[in-house]
């Protein structure tokens, strides 16, 4: 032994790391999510002997409120039952990994069919004998928390799609509601032109006006008509993009309800927002990516310290039936193979995960700063449409309509205000519907309500 040790200085304190470094998995940062209430789908916890196939869940039926369909989406999305199932994976992994190794069963016999004495089996020897493989420098505590963090991190992908799917649902509904009031405002215009050729042609009858008024009055209801099946083939487009949120192939929902011009208020200051983006999954998990990629750092550093087998058996001679005990010790010696290249690239992977994490950040502030303009930018355009500019237009159109039937104004008049206020309604519309779409995106960044002091949506 002295020897051994002279060859392997290190081989005394090899021994004082048999201990395992008790460590264990930090879980990710309790906080309030966007969307907590609902209820998602999570896969079972039970040990199966085949995967249960995916719950096939009833379709929304009837009128759709946003909470309808945001419940149905969380429910029943396919996309987040595929990283609910991979949560299930790694927990099973973190099982393995925690697992100590085998012990190895051997027999040996020796002396068999020689020659001489030895021929036959009168002088066999033989040895049966347990071994097993001790892993030094705490390797199973260090492995079971690089498995735990990617369990959490596994958790961290869930709630990213998750918030994502809550998100676009919201998006969709309030495109669905949008097109409802462009096939709303369509229809009323197609009643108005039809209203306006009526009245043109009583005019034309009495001689007041020339008979190409008529005609432009017919005109102009073929295209609020066109307008019309414009906004009837938008309307269905939106239904099914919003039932493929729940996994629907068709909408079976009869209308989504919600008023478009609620809920839009003076978003906060930017900088208030910016303090809560750390709430953001995808920001918040690299918190424990960089955990699981120094938790593998420190695993592989301690895969350095060969690992050495203690084996203990029994051996029979068979020449004059005396029995022994027979002790092995084999331990590997890191000349070649020290664990370098693994621990070097485990290092390498701690310094991309950190620059990975400064990209997340910048990507996400400049996101939610882009967000946040065409936030405050389709408020401002819904207020100035609200309060100026369609008053405006409908005391211009009720002013012209009136005086053209007393003749103070030409047909063309009646249709350019016509056109002006239909055009600036449309354009409310738009307003709103980006007013809360990009507020849907910013509370996706900021993964909280929009106005503090709000229950999630």
């Amino acid at each position: 032994m002295k020897t051994l040790f002279n060859i392997c200085p290190w081989l005394p304190g090899l021994f004082l790391l048999l201990a395992p470094f008790a460590t264990v998995a930090e879980p990710p940062e309790e906080n309030v999510p966007v969307g907590s209430r609902f209820d998602s789908y999570a896969a079972p916890t039970e040990t199966a002997p085949a995967p249960p196939p995916f719950p096939q869940q009833a379709e929304p039926t009837g009128a759709l409120t946003l909470n309808d369909a945001v419940a149905a989406a969380l429910s029943s999305n396919p996309a987040l039952a595929v990283f609910s199932w991979e949560v299930r994976a790694r927990e099973a992994r973190a099982i393995q990994a925690g697992l100590f190794p085998n012990p190895t069963l051997s027999g040996e016999f020796e002396n068999i069919g020689g020659s001489g004495d030895r021929a036959g089996f009168a002088q066999t020897e033989t040895t049966l004998g347990i071994s097993q493989r001790f892993q030094l420098a705490g390797q199973r505590t260090k492995r079971l928390r690089v498995s735990e963090q990617q369990t959490a991190l596994a958790e961290w992908d869930y709630e990213s799609t998750r918030v994502g799917i809550l998100t676009a649902t919201t998006k969709a509904f309030m495109a669905t509601l949008a097109s409802q009031s462009r096939l709303s405002l369509a229809a009323e215009l197609a009643h108005l032109a039809r209203a306006t050729v009526t009245s043109v042609s009583a005019q034309v009858d009495a001689g007041a006006v020339p008979f190409v008024e008529k005609t432009r009055a017919e005109v102009v209801v073929l295209t609020a008509d066109l307008e019309r099946d414009r906004a009837e083939r938008q309307l269905a487009a939106d239904r099914i993009r919003l039932a493929s949120s729940w996994g629907g192939r068709q909408a079976l929902f009869s209308a989504v309800l919600g008023d478009l011009s609620g809920d839009i208020s003076a978003p906060p200051a930017l900088d208030e927002l910016k303090g809560r983006i750390d709430s953001n999954p995808d920001i918040a998990r690299w918190r424990t990516a960089l955990a699981e990629r120094e938790a593998a750092v420190v695993l592989e550093r301690a895969r350095q310290i060969p690992d050495p087998t203690l084996s203990l058996g029994g051996r029979h001679f068979n020449d004059n039936g005396d029995a022994a005990l027979v002790l092995n010790l084999s331990l590997p010696i890191p000349v070649f193979d020290r664990n370098q290249g693994n621990t070097l690239a485990a290092v390498r992977q701690l310094s991309k995960a950190r620059a990975e994490k400064a990209s997340a950040v910048a990507l996400a502030h400049s996101a939610l700063a882009a967000r946040y303009e065409d936030l405050s930018s389709a408020f401002e355009q819904v207020v100035a449409l609200r309060e100026r500019a369609l008053p405006a237009a409908e005391r211009a159109f009720k002013g012209t309509q009136d005086g053209y039937h007393q003749g103070l104004f030409r047909y063309l008049d009646v249709l350019d205000a016509q056109r002006s206020l239909f055009e600036l309604r449309a354009r409310q519309i738009e307003a709103q519907l980006s007013f809360h779409q990009a507020r849907a995106d910013v509370e996706r960044l900021i993964n909280g309500p929009l106005y503090e002091g709000e229950s999630d949506s």
